[in-house]
């Protein structure tokens, strides 16, 4: 007897997700990005207090030990709420098991992003980050914070960004199924990206009015909106689809994993700048929430790899069976 695939979450893994997407409302609003570009102190002990960083940590280790999908779920949630690289870093860190023999030995430890540029390391800024998560197309692995860096830029893509001219000790190597997971994480933060883009996008279409009705009701910003949705629900849905294949052991999990990241982000560039577009000339403005969401998607795909790179893994991937 065939054992039926399995596409979607359960009821019980999207009540868990809503649940904590609850808490990261109040935690994470969107007007604290006009102020700084990383979370404070407060909201990294409240992160850390309803069990963000310890989603795929084993129950022995002090974790929730929880899945792919139940991770999936929480970090699109942070994604909607624009949670800063180094909180995403921060969660994918956990996946190194080999740091000094402790798979929760990096849960506890900020951990900020970065990705080589060319012969250039990128750092994005994370305050009183002990560790670095860099990505290169060499491998993935995780090293100590060496302390000194140079600002590069504190106004691109919604983050203080920051060169090194090296990374610190190398304390773990992500190995092809940590890099899933790191991969995994990726897409979902870009899938909660494209949601809440979209959400925003249709909330100011029904609200500005032009001509005495809402521009909602016009025809181009009707195909607008209709667009979005498509993309963000293919992103969502891919999304947990790859996390479902990563929980069951699948042998095309690399492939859904590696298809929901293009699609999410995809998905989020596409969103985040119609958004603005419906939003007009006021969605352009430094004040106003749209830029937000396109800044931080691109920042996101860059510190990941790129799209096309992406891409070209897809192509390459065969999937036995």
């Amino acid at each position: 007897m065939e054992v039926e695939t399995r596409y979607h979450p359960s009821a019980e893994q999207l009540a868990l997700g809503s649940t904590i997407d609850d808490s990261l409302a109040a935690l994470l609003p969107l007007s604290r990005l006009h102020t700084a570009h990383h979370e404070d102190a407060k909201t990294w002990s409240d992160l850390e207090e309803i069990g963000v960083f310890g989603i795929g940590v084993s129950e022995e280790l002090g974790g929730s030990g929880l899945g792919a999908v139940e991770e999936a779920l929480i970090v699109m949630n942070l994604g909607r709420r624009l949670a800063s690289p180094g909180v995403l870093a921060t969660i994918g860190a956990a996946h190194a098991r080999q740091l000094s023999g402790n798979a929760g030995a990096s849960r506890a430890r900020r951990t900020a992003a970065a990705y080589r540029q060319g012969d250039r390391i990128i750092l994005v800024e994370e305050r009183e980050a002990a560790l670095v998560l860099l990505r290169e197309r060499s491998g993935t692995a995780l090293h100590a914070h060496p302390g000194v860096s140079r600002a590069v830029d504190e106004r691109l893509w919604l983050a203080g960004l920051r060169e090194l001219d090296e990374a610190g000790e190398r304390l773990a190597q992500f190995d092809a199924s940590q890099l899933l997971r790191l991969r995994l994480i990726d897409a979902a933060a870009l899938a909660g990206i494209a949601a809440a883009a979209l959400e925003m996008g249709v909330a100011y279409a029904g609200m500005r009015e032009q001509f005495g009705r809402p521009i909602g009701s016009f025809q181009a910003v009707k195909h607008h909106c209709a667009n979005m949705v498509m993309a963000a629900r293919c992103a969502r849905d891919q999304t947990n689809f790859a996390a479902v294949a990563l929980d069951e052991g699948r042998p095309d999990a690399p492939l859904q994993v590696e298809c929901a990241f293009y699609i999410a982000g995809s998905a989020a560039l596409e969103n985040a700048g119609k958004n603005i577009q419906i939003h007009g000339g006021m969605g352009f403005s430094d004040e106003a929430d749209p830029h937000l969401f396109l800044k931080r998607a691109q920042l996101l795909i860059t510190i990941a790899g790129g799209l096309e790179a992406a891409n070209l893994r897809i192509a390459d991937i065969k999937v036995d069976g």
